[in-house]
């Protein structure tokens, strides 16, 4: 019962987040694009929130749509800021500050020099608009215009608006622009506006919390980019004449100013490449570095999840603690064999798993387990094929469901488990509704993973629910890089292709998922099935887009390998969703099974579980395929036997282990399965 009041609050603190008491200062991102129009970025804008204060920083396009999703009202703000006048932060100043006045609100208006002119030019071009609406109330405009204080800030005298504490400085930009922050019960946040290296920036934001700044230089997701190149020529960091920093500034100040937490925002693109961004700031700064996205909330809010049916959160956790960023050497030593035994066409997978690289802080409050030794081991498929019928990670499908298979194991011998045995909750009954399967890799779950997107069973069991972080730390990007093997033994390769998928001589790009993000609501009630925005929160929140990216339904496709120079199938994992694959193409073994006598969807409906059947197969548990069938639709020349030229297919990618005399034939008896 306790803990089913705690998920009511929770949830309505989150629902109705501008209206309840905020005894934590927060800054909330409103707005994280820029000038160019963007469906899933609104333009740039701030708010701050402490107690019963509510302060606005810069209003570009969206910010009033961003707000009503928060049930946050004009009325309801207590000061409005700039950092500068471009059209891009005041697009929508003029409808609040209409309806402040309309709305009895008492508020202060602050920014650099033109803000009180700017505000004389609206009262001036919509005095009759004004007058009008006024006079349904008894009220003119004369009357109300004492219910806004409008300054511009020069100087450096601090401000207050309710309990916060507002200082700020000058920062370089083209035209005349203003960093703030932010100090309230203990806490404070800094807002950098759009600049380019100022000294006057560290000053101010020294040591505080966080640090919003101007997301110049960032790495677009997809792009090839010299960001090297581009710090270089962009390096003299007290040139006026640039209107955004480089990473390479960003960077050095955040540094300087020994702010815990960096976040980007005012992004001019949607989908950042954050592990490159991150390595290029890594260069100077160590802190945490996060991306804004539209109603992000800071410090990041975690929400009630369970292991083992027993339900906590993490609201009240330090940042830190909550991410896991630690790096610990285990005292235990990684063993890990991995063989081929052609006789039975079985690749064998023993270890202990235990990572050989360093891990986060276990056991730690968001996963209170111990990192132990395992006896592990894998029979998977040495020459696999693809199956008829797409198996699933969940036994409801690609989105939903109860996790049914760990979908593989990493060359160090650590499983890939990228599905979560937690769902969305009735908030009445506390039951699951496993139609809706909590993403682990999003922001708003916490799963207590550490950098490795890698958390602890209760066995002790040490396993990655997205990309290993530490196992691809020194893998060489100019190249393909085999990280592990699914459990329908096909390989797995991190991030990385061909441009061309049959040509090794092509160069290698980075391959890119087809899974997109939904637009628009969830279709629940927020009871019995989640609503609100899609937002990554959820597997269901993701959908396939045929031709979207580079990638199929189960994030792979078939290609050249520096293993397969003949070319296979091959899982991808990728840094965005679904990073490990949530299905299988091919028939996936046993020894990857979770719980068992489930019955696995298909493409084509329920089925059961993949077993090999002993009727019309030989002792290698595959069905031999009829050998002149194959002839007639590959043998070109009609000489009987088959050519790797002439090969197609699932022949093509087995062609080595099926052509047993190395002659560069296939033939009748070769088709036979090895016993």
């Amino acid at each position: 019962m306790k803990n089913y009041l705690v998920l009511i609050l929770i949830c309505l603190c989150q629902q109705l987040f501008a209206q309840d008491t905020n005894n934590q200062l927060t800054a909330t991102i409103i707005g994280s694009g820029s000038p160019k129009f963007n469906t899933e970025r609104s333009g740039p804008a701030v708010l701050i929130s402490y107690k019963d204060t509510n302060i606005l920083i810069d209003m570009g396009n969206g910010t009033q749509a961003n707000l009503n999703k928060l049930n946050l009202k004009v009325k309801d703000l207590d000061g409005l800021l700039f950092t500068h006048h471009h059209l891009d932060h005041n697009e929508e100043f003029a409808p609040i500050f209409i309806q402040s006045l309309l709305g009895r609100n008492k508020i202060i208006i602050a920014g650099p020099k033109q803000t009180t002119s700017i505000i004389d030019n609206i009262l001036e071009s919509y005095e009759e608009d004004i007058e009008y609406r006024l006079s349904k109330s008894g009220r003119r405009l004369s009357n109300v215009k004492a219910s806004f204080i409008a300054k511009n800030l020069t100087g450096n005298t601090p401000l207050n608006i309710g309990d916060i504490k507002i200082t700020y400085t000058a920062v370089n930009h083209t035209i005349e622009t203003l960093a703030y922050r932010f100090d309230a019960g203990g806490e404070s946040i800094v807002i950098s506006g759009d600049l380019t290296y100022s000294q006057s920036l560290p000053i101010l934001a020294n040591n505080a919390d966080y640090l919003i700044m101007d997301s110049g230089g960032a790495i677009e997701l997809g792009k090839n980019r010299n960001t090297t190149r581009n710090n270089k020529n962009r390096s003299n960091t007290k040139t006026k004449e640039k209107a955004h920093v480089n990473l390479k500034e960003s960077s050095l100040m955040a540094k300087e100013a020994n702010v815990k937490n960096l976040v980007l925002t005012h992004f001019n693109f949607t989908n950042v490449d954050e592990e490159n961004t991150t390595a290029e700031i890594r260069k100077n700064y160590v802190g945490t570095v996060l991306y804004a996205k539209d109603l992000m909330v800071l410090p990041l809010v975690k929400d009630i999840h369970n292991h083992n049916g027993i339900s906590h959160s993490h609201n009240n956790e330090h940042l830190p603690e909550i991410k896991n960023s630690t790096k610990e050497k285990l005292p235990l030593q990684s063993e890990v064999s991995i063989t081929e035994d052609k006789k039975n066409d079985v690749r064998i997978i023993k270890s202990n798993a235990i990572p050989n690289h360093t891990v986060g802080q276990f056991p730690t409050k968001g996963n209170p387990n111990t990192i132990t030794e395992q006896n592990k081991e894998y029979s998977i498929d040495l020459t696999p094929t693809l199956a008829n019928k797409i198996t699933y990670v969940y036994d409801l499908g690609i989105d939903k469901g109860r996790p049914s298979y760990v979908f593989g194991v990493a060359i160090n011998g650590v499983k890939f488990e990228p599905s979560a045995n937690e769902y969305f909750r009735n908030v009445e009954s506390n039951e699951p509704n496993y139609e809706w399967t909590l993403e682990p890799l999003s922001d708003e779950v916490n799963l207590g993973e550490d950098y490795n997107n890698a958390h602890v069973q209760p066995n002790g069991e040490y396993h990655y629910h997205g990309t290993p972080t530490g196992l691809v730390a020194n893998f060489d990007n100019n190249k393909m890089s085999l990280v592990g093997w699914a459990a329908d033994g096909y390989p797995m390769y991190y991030k990385m292709g061909y441009a061309d998928p049959m040509d090794a001589n092509s160069g290698v790009i980075q391959l890119k998922s087809s899974y997109i993000l939904k637009r628009g609501e969830r279709p629940g009630d927020g009871i019995s099935a989640p609503n609100g925005t899609y937002s990554g929160k959820y597997v269901r929140d993701y959908e396939y887009q045929n031709d979207y990216g580079d990638l199929d339904e189960c994030n792979g496709r078939t290609g050249v390998t520096p293993e397969f120079p003949n070319g296979t199938y091959y899982y991808v994992v990728s840094d965005e969703f679904p990073s490990a694959s949530r299905c299988f193409m091919g028939t996936p073994s046993n020894d990857f099974k979770i719980g068992g006598g489930r019955k696995q969807q298909t493409v084509q409906g329920q089925n059961k579980p993949q077993q090999r059947q002993q009727s019309s197969q030989n002792q290698g548990g595959k069905k031999s395929p009829n050998f002149s069938d194959m002839l007639k639709k590959m043998d070109s020349n009609n000489d009987g036997k088959i050519s790797i030229s002439e090969a197609k297919g699932n022949l093509k990618q087995n062609f080595q282990n099926r052509d047993k005399n190395k002659d560069g034939y296939i033939t009748q008896d070769e088709m036979t399965r090895r016993n």
